[in-house]
């Protein structure tokens, strides 16, 4: 038998290949039931399909082993690598925004994400830039420092993409809070740290480039080979999370928050009032903002502008406020000390016991044990 052609390293990259080929072809075919979630889907599948190029070109960049024609290796895989560099930050960001955020469209204006990618290759092609020069940057000056600008600006412009998703992780979160009273952010919190670990592979990506231009040797092909095990681990996660979490995603419409005058805002105080006080609208464990205006007879916007505007709160905070008010109530009154812990928090209005400790010890600064025994001592 011959020298073997791949290390370790190496077969983790296949495999990701693999796996992440795999999945694009499952989210295409997989029915999704709604727009957004289809373009969820579409990309996702883009995104895979360009990482799994990535990971291709850079398998075939390093590895003198695998046979490939001249003209390919030193034109046809620059332009592979410098497309899949320059595209993957965008098409992950819009995955999350397609994702999380219903009624996504894809306009004219958003073509200014691809300007990077086409800025680049034409680069390439401009300069003359070859696999080669990406790979040794000691051509003629004008080669040298575009093949650098393709590096470190490809990477860059991946981290900041990363960065930006995690920003409208941010957004939606705070577009849950102002819609619905209850949330579960296991899965927000699973896509968060996908994003996160997507942002320390990039950034790993500009060390690489640092230790081979300032150190090199051994150090610089350990930390590329290192690489390779991180990207593989990433895709496996990014694997796990699109089957098992992606389907419990709550959508949203996200609109930019404007500051409307209302001509009967002191009136519209008073309908959401009335809904705790009269109705106890926040005993509904599920109850949204859409479910609350309806009950009080007011326009959601209205609803989601005052409680901004004049009660300086959002949706979420004001609904479990009010909950933790009921909790206290229950928990003072010794005819209730047969009712446990759980019993008083459903009784109250929460479905999640984590949020009702969470907004329990952060509106009343003990535990509700504790404010039992304090406010049953006290009478």
């Amino acid at each position: 038998m011959g020298d073997r052609i791949f290390n370790v390293y190496d077969v983790f990259l296949i495999i990701a290949v693999f796996e992440a080929l795999l999945l694009a072809v499952f989210r295409v075919v997989l029915p999704t039931s709604n727009r957004s979630g289809k373009w969820g889907s579409y990309f996702l599948a883009a995104f895979l399909i360009v990482v799994s190029v990535d990971f291709i070109t850079g398998l075939l960049m390093w590895n003198d082993a695998i046979p490939l024609s001249q003209s390919f290796y030193s034109n046809g895989l620059v332009l592979l690598f410098t497309f899949s560099h320059f595209t993957r930050g965008p098409l992950f960001y819009f995955y999350v925004r397609a994702l999380l955020f219903s009624g996504l469209q894809l306009r004219a204006r958003h073509c200014i994400h691809a300007l990077p990618a086409l800025l680049a290759v034409v680069g390439v092609c401009v300069f003359g830039i070859t696999t080669e020069d990406l790979q040794s940057r000691s051509g003629d000056v004008n080669t040298t420092q575009m093949a650098s600008v393709i590096w470190y600006a490809s990477n860059g412009l991946s981290i900041f993409y990363a960065a930006y998703a995690l920003v409208w992780l941010q957004k939606y979160l705070q577009r849950l809070k102002e819609q619905f009273s209850s949330i579960s952010s296991i899965e927000i919190s699973w896509l968060m740290v996908l994003s996160g670990c997507f942002l320390i592979s990039w950034s790993w990506s500009i060390l690489i480039n640092l230790s081979a231009d300032l150190i090199g040797g051994g150090f610089a092909d350990a930390m590329g080979t290192s690489h390779n095990l991180i990207r593989f681990m990433l895709m496996n996660g990014l694997v796990f999370y699109s089957l098992v979490c992606t389907s419990k995603i709550v959508n949203v419409r996200y609109r930019e928050p404007k500051q409307v005058a209302g001509k009967d805002s002191k009136g519209v105080v008073e309908q959401i009032e009335w809904g705790i006080h009269e109705l106890q609208l926040h005993l509904f464990p599920s109850i949204n903002i859409d479910q609350y205006a309806e009950k009080i007879g007011v326009n959601a916007k209205a609803v989601s502008n005052a409680l901004n505007r004049d009660l300086k709160t959002r949706f979420f905070e004001f609904i479990n406020a009010h909950r933790v008010e009921e909790a206290k109530r229950l928990l003072e009154d010794s005819s209730k000390n047969n009712l446990s812990i759980a019993q008083i928090y459903t009784a109250a209005g929460f479905n999640n016991k984590s949020s009702f400790h969470r907004f329990f010890s952060r509106l009343v600064g003990m535990s509700p044990s504790e404010y039992r025994q304090q406010a049953q001592r006290g009478k």
